[in-house]
């Protein structure tokens, strides 16, 4: 542990964000967790953080939030995979399937600036995105894994529509309140007192209600200002906070809670709205040929020095996700092990620090295998 530590105090020390959040698990239970700096470098120093603030979790929020909603409607039986994207989203440009949405195979493109529009007021900017993002021309799905932000905004609608009701509210009943967890989305409005119907779920402005500056880590000082409390990622930002690509908000034991969850799931053993077969059929299933992705998750590349996991983190059996605040998790199934990596990695700015973060995910996960092996 001592190195692990050592790697995160050099890395803030170095100027990687000012704030870091680490948990390990191993067979199933968590066996360290610590957390290291402050809640924000600029305009001045803030104060040391503790287990009780909240990370942007940026990408993160896909795995956590989009495939968890998207794993308990399907052991509802109240979302099928196979069935095509148009049944519940009928304008979007792609024919693909639920599954090749999941899989980053349904033809989307990666990322579209539609922050840009956005910025500018439009009455509905929940709507507007979702739009934008569907609509976007896409090439034949099924035939490349392309990562993409823009399927997971689609998904995101088109879980809502499966779901009836706002995602955020699909999040809170399937998620976080069987497995205990105090994550949430923020910088949306109140939320409705009724689910609506599929076809009217909406969302109002984005810029009303934060997360409490006090419990939330800063990310980017830019345009905006210090970023504090809102989503980084400024088309979620733009679009009404609450998205099915970002957004989501977590304690480093919500991250440990979800991942002990999955990992436990995929051994067999029910938690929360996770069945053990399709928590496994989407850790086995790919929705194209040759792709790296499985239903949510990715493998780790096995040409070394590649991988954001690291060269030890187990190539059979070990899955993961980034996010690009900074934030990070690696499972390995077989040893129902963990490893979450928490950072604001782009505060005060994104810029400089993408090869940082790479050597510190990866320092850390070598080491922890190390530590366990």
């Amino acid at each position: 542990m001592e190195r692990i530590v050592e790697l995160v105090e050099d890395a803030l020390a170095g100027g990687l964000g000012s704030a870091a959040a680490v948990s390990i698990g191993d067979a199933g239970v968590e066996i360290e967790r610590f957390v290291r700096g402050a809640v924000r470098r600029v305009p001045d120093v803030g104060p040391a953080i503790d287990e009780s603030m909240f990370f942007d979790l940026a990408s993160l929020t896909k795995p956590m939030a989009t495939v968890a909603i998207a794993m308990a409607l399907v052991a509802e039986e109240r979302l099928d995979l196979d069935a095509p994207v148009r049944r519940w989203m009928k304008k979007a440009s792609t024919t693909g399937s639920v599954r090749e949405l999941l899989g980053h195979a349904a033809g989307c493109a990666a990322h579209v600036e539609f922050f840009r529009d956005l910025k500018l007021g439009v009455s509905n900017p929940r709507a507007a995105l979702v739009e934008m993002a569907a609509t976007e021309p896409t090439t034949p799905p099924g035939v490349h894994a392309v990562y993409s932000d823009l399927g997971y905004i689609t998904l995101g609608a088109l879980l809502e529509r499966a779901y009836g009701g706002p995602l955020e509210q699909a999040f809170a009943e399937l998620v976080a309140a069987p497995l205990g967890l105090s994550a949430r989305y923020s910088g949306i409005g109140p939320l409705p007192t009724a689910a609506a119907a599929p076809a009217q779920v909406t969302r109002p402005s984005p810029i009303r209600i934060a997360l409490p500056i006090e419990q939330a880590i800063a990310t980017e000082l830019d345009d905006r200002g210090l970023v504090c409390g809102y989503v980084h990622d400024e088309n979620a930002y733009y679009g009404g906070g609450t998205c099915g690509h970002a957004g989501l908000f977590a304690r480093i034991r919500d991250v440990a809670t979800f991942a002990a969850a999955i990992v436990e799931a995929a051994a067999g053993v029910p938690h929360g709205r996770f069945e053990p077969p399709v928590v496994n059929r989407f850790f086995t299933e790919r929705a194209a040929r040759g792709t790296s992705w499985r239903l949510g998750w990715d493998t780790p590349s096995p040409t070394p020095g590649v991988s954001h996991a690291g060269d030890r983190w187990p190539r059979s059996g070990g899955f993961g996700h980034l996010g690009f605040t900074g934030t990070s998790l690696w499972l390995d199934l077989p040893r129902r092990r963990w490893v979450a990596l928490l950072t604001n990695r782009v505060h005060p700015t994104r810029h400089g620090t993408a090869d940082a973060i790479k050597a510190l995910r990866r320092g850390v996960n070598d080491a922890v295998v190390e530590m366990l092996d």
